[in-house]
């Protein structure tokens, strides 16, 4: 979630909640609005005082300052500045500096690959970098698309953040409905309370991404199929927040209790030093 600032004034308009949005339609205009802070879901930006919409959907609004893009499809389209779980399919180049991996953004996706490029990930250089199979996961952002050519991905930041990346090959990849997934990364939901609930008592990592993949990472055997099964069981309930704290606190205590859980072997060794 990003968290801007806005100004002074009144209620956010509620007439505008509903609405059906195109890429690049205003939602909202914050300049007379009364919130300290915003937070923006998936499938809308903030551009100086406006809430615009990046992709098509149904503009929504969760008080107290939370807005998002909701899609009663399960087609994703990709926009810019997306967080996506992409799987390598290949690499492609011979320079280094022209290298790419082509990346799988899923079977439900409008153009179902992106480009990579080999430096496009924090820290690399020519020499020290990323050495992916077919097979890997990353978790990255998308650059840029075009209506003719190729969705450009990148696994770096302009603020310096490494969360994105490579993913460890021992996790769990659960495919969720487009709706479950942006549910679980919409501040004030039952999913993503759920989320923040498991955090609080089990040690794990995980990676949401708009496209219907999400990464699960516990680094013991049984814990991470429980997991897993928690974000299915949670996708079952269709946002009904009861069975979900429900499903949540007998998982957590199930964890929790283990005193035979089997540990991991994760021999994942991405990064590499090559001769140039």
């Amino acid at each position: 979630m990003d968290v801007m600032d806005t100004t002074d004034a009144d209620e956010v308009p509620k007439r505008r909640t509903q609405q059906i949005c195109i890429p690049g339609d205003v939602a909202f205009n914050l300049t007379n609005q009364s919130m300290k802070t915003v937070s923006l879901g998936p499938g809308v930006r903030k551009v100086q005082s406006d809430i615009m919409a990046t992709r098509v959907g149904v503009m929504q609004y969760r008080p107290p300052a939370t807005f998002f893009l909701s899609t009663t499809g399960d087609s994703y389209s990709p926009a810019t500045g997306d967080d996506v779980i992409g799987v390598v399919v290949k690499r492609k180049g011979h320079e280094v500096s022209e290298q790419t991996y082509v990346v799988d953004l899923g079977r439900n996706t409008g153009r179902q690959t992106g480009i990579l490029p080999i430096l496009a990930f924090k820290g690399a250089t020519k020499r020290y970098r990323p050495n992916l199979k077919k097979g890997d996961l990353i978790y990255g952002r998308i650059r840029r698309t075009t209506p003719d050519g190729p969705v450009r991905l990148t696994c770096t930041s302009n603020t310096n953040q490494s969360f994105w990346g490579p993913l460890r090959r021992t996790g769990a990849l659960y495919r969720a409905s487009l709706p479950f997934a942006r549910r679980c990364l919409t501040d004030g939901s039952p999913e993503h309370d759920m989320i923040q609930q498991v955090g609080v008592r089990v040690p794990f990592e995980t990676a949401i991404g708009v496209n219907g993949r999400i990464w699960l990472y516990t680094g013991m055997e049984k814990s991470q199929n429980l997991l897993y099964s928690l974000f299915r069981d949670a996708e079952a309930a269709k946002g009904d927040g009861d069975v979900i704290r429900k499903a949540t606190v007998r998982v957590v205590q199930e964890i929790a209790s283990m005193s035979d859980d089997i540990p991991l072997e994760d021999n994942t060794q991405y990064w590499v030093t090559r001769v140039v």
